[in-house]
């Protein structure tokens, strides 16, 4: 992840590897909010109002959050999974919230119909059951068997 890059949204599905993502970001002294089922109402208003504002540039967000809570993220143009989501809804759930929220230019000052979107999935070979549960199996197959590393 590129530390200048603005509007990305982390999606962890287990807390622990949110704990170690968010003491990552805290030893780089990164610009970034977080959305986990423990934060309070007014933490997590507060920071999509930054994330969307484009004052802070990375929003971390929890699978158990996403399960509890179903917040709609607006102002996401870059979503990286780190993991298989649990439940196979929640990835197109997340992915949908790209570009959603950044349609009025005039509320972040810049020009987001410019600005790319991307999306990227991190996953291991030992991953290839819950893959499967989104994308079928012959491409689940497919992926976990690429030649990528």
């Amino acid at each position: 992840i590129r530390l200048k890059q603005k509007h990305t949204l982390i999606y962890i599905p287990s807390y622990f590897d949110f704990i170690a993502v968010r003491n990552l970001l805290l030893k780089r002294e990164a610009d970034f909010v977080s959305v986990t089922e423990y934060a309070r109402v007014s933490e997590v208003s507060r920071g999509r109002a930054r994330f969307l504002q484009g004052r802070k540039s990375i929003m971390l967000y929890t699978g158990r959050a996403h399960f509890f809570l179903r917040h709609k993220i607006k102002g996401a143009r870059h979503v990286i999974f780190f993991g298989v989501p649990e439940y196979d809804e929640f990835y197109p759930a997340v992915v949908n919230m790209l570009n959603e929220g950044l349609t009025n230019v005039e509320d972040i000052g810049e020009d987001v119909s410019r600005m790319p979107m991307s999306c990227l999935s991190l996953f291991t070979k030992f991953d290839a059951h819950q893959l499967e549960r989104i994308l079928g199996t012959s491409h689940a197959e497919r992926m976990v068997k690429g030649e990528k590393n």
